[in-house]
């Protein structure tokens, strides 16, 4: 029999000095028979209480199935709204602009009419009229004809630079995106996936994101925790294309280079756009994969310059993928939560 100091005591706070008559593997405790079972029992209420909250959560979610319940549809219809309202306050505008115009336009060729009836009328008087007079007349009659036809003096042109309402697109955010894939050791991925860093070489690699994009609009945000901005690639590359180590030049990549590059079809050209593609440290970078209409954006929020790329689904068939390729040594990438 173990004597009372080779004993093991009640781990339950309090006076309890029960010898310990078994062990929980989960919080590695030990405790008497009595309070062995108080602590079952809590851990049941415990239970209990998650299994309560899981209903809740799944009793709620059952309400809200239907897809018209979501609470941005009101937000669309609000966005309806103040459209019509400032469509209808632009074309009252429009209407009394045009009125001001067609007052103007009558009286300019009135003015005409009178000074060409007077002088017509004079000439007939005194019968001072010849050929040349009568063709004059002719034509003065109809150029004041052609003026009166509204459709030739008056136009409706497009001002796409100053738009009345503003174009709005649903953007669909799946998990967060992190990175999932490396095509070899030269990069790490920590953080549970949130940073992606190149060891102390100078190699190509690639690494991919673990979403797949086939529909709608996607943002991802990015920071650029270590650059020496020589090269660094961002975009999108078909998860069918196997990872490989320069591969920004398979067909189906695209996207940018901070050496101010674009990248598309398994091929490069300059930027001609006046703003420079730039991915130096602390720079925070906004992708967004427009899968509806085929074409990825990016923008530098310190620059501000936007960069815009149509991509052929016949060389990145979908499912798209988050695309990086790192090449300087300790460059270091980091996904930001959206």
């Amino acid at each position: 029999m173990a004597s009372l100091q080779t004993r093991k005591l009640c781990s339950t706070a309090g006076s309890c000095k029960q010898t310990a008559a078994t062990n929980c593997e989960g919080c590695l405790q030990s405790f008497c028979t009595k309070h062995f079972i108080d602590h079952r029992n809590a851990l049941s209420e415990e239970m209990n209480d998650i299994i309560s909250e899981y209903n809740c959560l799944k009793s709620t979610f059952d309400q809200s199935a239907e897809p018209d319940s979501h609470p941005f549809f009101k937000d669309i219809d609000q966005w309806k709204e103040d459209s019509i309202t400032k469509i209808q306050q632009k074309a009252q505008e429009l209407r009394i602009e045009l009125f001001q115009l067609i007052a103007i336009r009558k009286a300019e060729i009135l003015e005409k009419l009178q000074q060409a009836c007077e002088e017509i009328k004079n000439s007939q008087e005194i019968d001072n009229f010849i050929e040349l007079d009568l063709l004059q007349w002719k034509t003065t009659l109809q150029n004041l004809k052609a003026k009166c036809d509204p459709t030739l003096a008056f136009s409706l042109e497009p001002r796409d630079d100053l738009p009345v309402v503003h174009n709005v697109s649903v953007i669909f955010t799946l998990d967060n995106e992190l990175f999932g894939q490396v095509f070899d050791n030269a990069v790490q991925i920590q953080q549970n996936g949130e940073i992606a860093i190149h060891d102390a070489s100078h190699n190509y690699t690639e690494i991919r994101g673990k979403n797949e994009y086939t529909t709608g609009r996607h943002r991802i945000r990015l920071c650029i925790d270590q650059s020496a901005d020589s090269w660094t690639f961002l975009g999108i590359n078909s998860k069918s294309t196997l990872l490989q180590k320069q591969s920004s030049s398979s067909k189906s990549a695209y996207g940018w280079t901070n050496n101010n590059y674009i990248w598309s079809n398994g091929g490069c050209q300059p930027n001609k756009s006046a703003a420079r593609i730039e991915m130096k440290m602390n720079d925070m970078i906004t992708l967004t994969f427009d899968c509806n209409h085929r074409k990825i954006s990016m923008i530098n929020e310190r620059t501000q310059a936007n960069y815009e790329l149509l991509v052929n689904i016949d060389h990145c068939p979908f499912p798209w993928q988050f695309h990086v390729n790192l090449y300087e040594a300790n460059s270091r990438i980091r996904i930001l939560s959206t």
